[in-house]
């Protein structure tokens, strides 16, 4: 089963043997990309608890709310461009860029449509669907 990595295997998606045949460069890159995967899951989490944290105790920490994820934006993008360095293909590629394309969408929810409180109240929707891509990416992660 290929799960979007150049080499296959039975169960993580990487042959063992032709792990140890990739360039260093490639496998400096995949391991950087699986930082960023497991940093940006973090983030979401944190990021969600801020978030209750503003709702339930203190209003005030809605600023950290909107500063702490510009910290993280940018991580799926950066991950989605590694996939080329790293070899890493299909599923998992794309997964990242739909990652930022959500991540884009949940600015666009606060800065333009919040008068539209439809398209405002998919905020927090989006947050879930980050968290599950998130975790899809971490579990998705090439070995090698």
């Amino acid at each position: 089963m290929e799960i979007g990595i150049e080499n296959k295997g039975a169960s993580t998606g990487v042959d063992a043997a032709n792990t140890q045949r990739l360039p260093i460069i490639v496998r400096g890159v995949r391991l950087f990309y699986e930082i960023l995967a497991w940093a940006f899951l973090l983030c979401i989490i944190v990021q969600v608890f801020i978030a209750g944290l503003a709702s339930f105790m203190d209003p005030a920490d809605w600023e950290i709310h909107k500063m702490f994820v510009r910290i993280f934006a940018l991580t799926p993008l950066v991950m989605f461009l590694l996939t080329f360095v790293g070899r890493i293909r299909g599923q998992v590629r794309w997964l990242c860029l739909g990652l930022f394309g959500m991540v884009i969408f949940q600015f666009l929810t606060v800065q333009i449509f919040t008068s539209a409180f439809v398209l405002a109240a998919f905020h927090p929707v989006i947050a879930l669907l980050l968290f599950w891509g998130s975790v899809t990416t971490v579990k998705r992660i090439p070995r090698g």
